[in-house]
C-alpha cells in the first residue's frame, strides 16, 4: 500500500479534504465525481432541499445501483476478465488482418 495523500475536493460547493493511499487517488476522485454528478442532478431537480438531504439522496441512489448490480449476480472481477479476454481476441484478429496487407 502506498503512502497517504491529501486531496482537496469540492462537493455541493463545499471544500473537503480527504486522505487516501496514493495508488487509490484516481478511484477516489472518480467516486467524488460520481457523487458530485448525482448531487447536482438532485439539486437541479428541485425536489429535494438542503445539502445534507441532497447528499443522502445521492448516496442512496448510488447504493441502490450497487446493490442492483450485486443482486443480479454480476461479478465485477469476472466482468473485467471477460472484457480483457475480448480485448485480447480483438487484438489478435486485428494483428492477423494487418499481416494480410
Amino acid at each position: 500500500m502506498s503512502a497517504p495523500t491529501l486531496l482537496e475536493v469540492e462537493i455541493l460547493g463545499k471544500p473537503m479534504r480527504l486522505t487516501c493511499p496514493e495508488d487509490q487517488r484516481a478511484a477516489l476522485l472518480n467516486a467524488v465525481s460520481l457523487l458530485e454528478e448525482h448531487t447536482q442532478e438532485i439539486r437541479e431537480s428541485g425536489k429535494v432541499v438542503g445539502s445534507e438531504r441532497i447528499a443522502i439522496m445521492a448516496a442512496l441512489e448510488i447504493a441502490h445501483k450497487l446493490l442492483t448490480v450485486q443482486t443480479r449476480g454480476i461479478n465485477l472481477n469476472e466482468l473485467r476478465s471477460t472484457i480483457t479476454s475480448i480485448g485480447e481476441k480483438i487484438d489478435t484478429v486485428l494483428n492477423d488482418q494487418e499481416k494480410l496487407f
